[in-house]
């Protein structure tokens, strides 16, 4: 009874997932059993998977729709289920449904296209048929996606992917430990190498997506993707990596641009804490920001400086302390002592009684005798 009960509180979470989640993520959960139990007809997995020596030369172009839902064993399905809702708790109340569905036939369509002429190049090098008949099927790349966007929204969020063992991870080590998880399971040969590379294509699509093309909500105007410097590509990887990954990240980003599949990105460095940042440059709100951070910089630097006011010396003033309202201030000075200095100096002159100042508006000062 007390285990029972112990395990009660997990049973209904998991419970309440399944039924909150979105409804495209149901479907998409309907439509991996569908296919897995369409794939136990003898015939059906060659229509299922994709492969470089089938998709044109037999015009099986609907397997790069259908190989990102096949899996071929049960405990896959599974796995693709738990990803799916433990995802959609998080990005449904980010996203809209038809959000969801972009993402994940983005990825899934990609991913297979993607893999296929990988294959296909690495045959005209080495010249197999086997390499050319390879087949590709799984989840794996929508999987690693799917860990992308969650890094997205919770890069820091420390997550118990089993909770009877007890461990614990960040959710930004996520997307990279997939491709490890796929690369071990293909080494032991539950998983073919093909897996391995879906898995990484995945990873890179997901996040290349959200990075510059995902639509971002009314909120932030009309930009698209995610040009915050926590979701650079390095930032994928752990911190021991990102000096290797950088400049590897750099050429490839370089390339991409030459070739037109990213937009270009300008560097803007902050004034105050000189940091750069990555701007989106068709980010209709990031230019907004840029304009009002210079124009708020050339106010700051077209200031003026308040002058320091003079010292009145015997100036009359009336009861409000404005002075006598003439446009000119006059002010009488009493230079009889500077002037007898001069003249017992200079033997010329006597010292005369006084002398009067006007000054005019500054910056220049007319004397008077």
């Amino acid at each position: 009874m007390a285990a029972a009960q112990a395990k009660r509180p997990l049973a209904n979470q998991v419970a309440e997932t399944v039924v909150d989640s979105a409804p495209v993520v149901k479907i998409v959960c309907a439509l991996l059993t569908v296919v897995y139990l369409v794939a136990l007809i003898p015939s059906a997995p060659a229509n299922l998977a994709i492969s470089p020596g089938t998709l044109l030369p037999q015009f099986k172009v609907w397997t790069a729709l259908t190989a990102g839902f096949y899996e071929t064993h049960a405990i896959y399905v599974l796995l693709d289920f738990v990803a799916l809702f433990a995802s959609s708790a998080t990005l449904q109340p980010l996203w809209r449904g038809e959000e969801f569905i972009r993402f994940i036939a983005v990825v899934q369509i990609l991913t297979a296209v993607s893999v296929v002429f990988l294959y296909f190049f690495l045959y005209v090098i080495v010249r197999k048929e086997a390499i050319l008949f390879a087949t590709f099927n799984g989840m794996g790349g929508l999987v690693a996606a799917l860990a992308v966007a969650m890094k997205q929204v919770m890069p820091d969020q420390t997550i118990t992917p089993i909770p009877l063992i007890g461990a614990s991870l960040r959710m930004r080590h996520v997307p990279v430990l997939t491709v490890i998880i796929a690369a071990i399971l293909a080494g032991i040969r539950l998983l073919p190498a093909s897996s391995v590379a879906g898995t990484c294509f995945g990873l890179l699509i997901g996040w290349s997506y959200l990075r510059f093309f995902q639509r971002q909500s009314a909120g932030r105007g009309h930009s698209r993707g995610d040009p915050s410097a926590t979701f650079a590509f390095v930032t994928l990887f752990p911190d021991v990596l990102q000096p290797v990954v950088s400049p590897v990240a750099s050429v490839l980003y370089a390339v991409f641009v030459a070739l037109h599949l990213c937009p270009k990105q300008a560097t803007i460095v902050d004034i105050d804490t000189f940091n750069s940042t990555n701007v989106h440059m068709l980010s209709a709100d990031a230019q907004r920001q840029r304009e009002l951070a210079l124009k708020a910089l050339n106010s700051r630097l077209k200031e003026p400086d308040e002058p320091e006011a003079w010292p009145s010396m015997e100036g009359d003033t009336d009861g409000d302390g404005n002075g006598d309202g003439n446009t000119s201030s006059q002010v009488e000075i009493d230079m009889s002592h500077v002037e007898g200095r001069a003249a017992a100096a200079a033997g010329k002159m006597t010292p005369s009684p006084a002398t009067t100042a006007t000054s005019t508006p500054a910056p220049t000062t007319t004397a008077t005798a």
